[in-house]
């Protein structure tokens, strides 16, 4: 029998996030602050005016408010929470009182005083004060940050942009980051040496089955449940422990989504049957109840993990972690004069969605029906009529490669990548809804709707216009991958020139800027409108050049 490694301590040759800090949604008076500590018990945030000082080691063998007291410092903010393996050691405090434009010291604190428990009572923010900043009432102008597919395994270790990344936020004094997928990748390193989850459990599933049966066909699924969500853990403790990326974690606050990698390659562009062959063997019965069995176990699996470590410090939504397919993942929030969207292309999508229906067909392939109108609801809301500018996140690019590789390209092993994308013939009804919904709404305002996204490691930007609505400002901006290995400067052929887009007689576009061949990220600046004047969006493209390892930055303005 296989021995199967012990998923909450496997590979020790990688270092792996043990203690750390998020720095998650934010208003002006309040905040969303994840945590990870290293061992079970009871843990208090302490959110501060001003750094904590004296004996932050031991806090004096005293009881926290005793220590605060006795320094004369009065917390903003002070939340406890037992924290246990249950959550993979992760809370998510709520802080609330906040003041707008006020910048904030936090510090992690065990409430213990046993030596013997605790020799560190203060594991975050003992040796460098913590902080974040809550934004301005209302900021004429504001600077964010946007990257995509972290995966600096595939790059043999380079953590690729993450240090100007963390540099151009600091100079811009940004207000907050946004994930635009792939955060870390469970699935595509099995040839770099590094566990590939899918290729793994195909080797292993025998002893995995064995261990958890209860015979007669019959296994303990909440036990293989269990121990896959460990694994899936695992990969965000391993892929976040980069020092440059935590350093941007847990000074700036950030917004997530997930995209394809957090799960499996392609998923929701695979039918059920493909899937299933991932973890077949060649001779092995494909439609076996086990192996559905274990799909489905790694889906609630990967769910649970993404939750606990990105979606739980976005702005709350419904979330179900048992049934994950009655969660929303999609959301919004605002910032200033600007509204914000974040879709969700792989919670509800599935290209086997309408298989043998005869009613209650959903058209929405990629986001689902439900997901479809609460976007389209957001787009004609008091929030989003408001705003001087709206940004729109889809993971996967409105507009990028040409249309016509992506539609002759949909086979053998880039199958499932070409179906992911807008612009393949399945998803172009979907596309061409959200297009007109988007152009509709813009185009009686004249306001400026920006699409960002990630997912195709190189980057481009374009401005897409719409035959009956000339007035409307539509771009798409993309920027991947932050240190995933880029796609190579050849790939520059493959990205649209602009022109009609392919199955929408309606809209044309028109490139701007195209990079491939390097990682990067994207600095955006909004800046409110004069009066009678248009909102003015920068965009800055930035990537690692020159001998010296500077950074190289290429502007455009929307």
């Amino acid at each position: 029998m296989t021995t199967l490694l012990d998923p909450t301590s496997n590979e020790q040759k990688y270092s792996k996030l043990t203690s750390a800090v998020i720095i998650g949604a934010t208003s002006v008076d309040s905040a969303r602050l994840w945590v990870r500590v290293y061992q079970e018990g009871r843990w208090t945030l302490v959110v501060t005016a001003a750094p904590l000082t004296g004996d932050l080691v031991r806090l004096e063998e005293k009881p926290i408010t005793d220590f605060l007291a006795g320094q004369s410092i009065v917390p903003v903010f002070m939340g406890s929470a037992d924290i246990s393996q249950a959550s993979n050691l992760t809370h998510v405090f709520d802080v609330t009182g906040l003041s707008a434009d006020t910048r904030y010291y936090y510090a992690v604190i065990a409430d213990s005083t046993d030596t013997a428990q605790v020799r560190r009572r203060t594991e975050i923010g003992a040796d460098v004060p913590q902080s974040f900043s809550t934004p301005a009432a209302a900021p004429h102008e504001a600077s964010f940050g946007f990257y995509s597919c972290h995966d600096h395994i595939s790059a043999a270790g380079d953590v690729g942009a993450w240090p100007h990344f963390l540099e151009q936020l600091i100079d811009a004094g940004a207000s907050f980051v946004i994930g635009g997928g792939d955060q870390m990748y469970v699935d595509t390193n099995g040839r770099n040496g590094f566990l590939d989850i899918w290729t793994w459990l195909k080797d292993n599933k025998a002893a995995l089955l064995e261990k958890y049966t209860l015979g007669a066909g019959k296994y303990d699924e909440a036990a293989i449940e269990l121990y896959l969500l460990n694994i899936y853990r695992w990969y965000y403790r391993v892929y976040w422990s980069v020092p440059a990326l935590r350093e941007v974690y847990e000074r700036f606050p950030q917004y997530m989504i997930w995209d394809d990698h957090e799960i499996m390659d392609g998923w929701g562009s695979l039918t059920q049957k493909e899937r299933r062959a991932r973890i077949s063997g060649l001779f092995e019965e494909k439609d076996s109840k086990s192996n559905q069995m274990l799909v489905d176990l790694m889906w609630r699996a990967a769910c649970r993990a993404y939750y606990e470590y990105e979606h739980s410090h976005n702005p709350p939504t419904a979330i179900d972690v048992k049934n994950p397919d009655n969660s929303v993942w999609d959301y919004s929030f605002f910032h200033g004069a600007a509204a914000f969207y974040v879709l969700d292309m792989r919670g509800h999508h599935d290209v086997e969605k309408n298989k043998g229906k005869k009613t209650g067909i959903d058209p929405n392939i990629l986001l689902g029906q439900a997901q479809f109108d609460r976007f389209r609801a957001w787009l004609t809301s008091g929030v989003a009529k408001e705003a001087k500018a709206l940004f729109v996140v889809s993971p996967v690019p409105i507009l990028h490669w040409i249309d016509r590789l992506v539609n002759y390209a949909s086979l053998g092993e880039a199958k499932d990548d070409f179906m992911d994308e807008w612009g393949h013939p399945t998803n172009w009804d979907e596309r061409n809804r959200l297009l007109e919904a988007v152009f509709h709404e813009i185009d009686r305002s004249g306001r400026k709707l920006v699409f960002l996204s990630g997912d195709v490691h190189c980057a481009s930007v374009f401005r897409l216009k719409h035959r009956r609505f000339p007035a409307a400002c539509v771009y798409q901006v993309t920027s991947s991958a932050i240190s995933r290995k880029p796609a190579p400067q050849l790939s520059l052929l493959g990205i649209s020139s602009g022109g009609a887009m392919d199955g929408n007689k309606d809209v044309t576009s028109e490139r701007l800027y195209a990079l491939a061949g390097a990682k990067n990220f994207a600095m955006i600046r909004f800046r409110e409108p004069s009066l009678g004047g248009d909102a003015e969006i920068i965009v800055d493209l930035h990537w690692p050049g020159g001998e010296e390892g500077e950074v190289t930055r290429r502007r455009i303005l929307l």
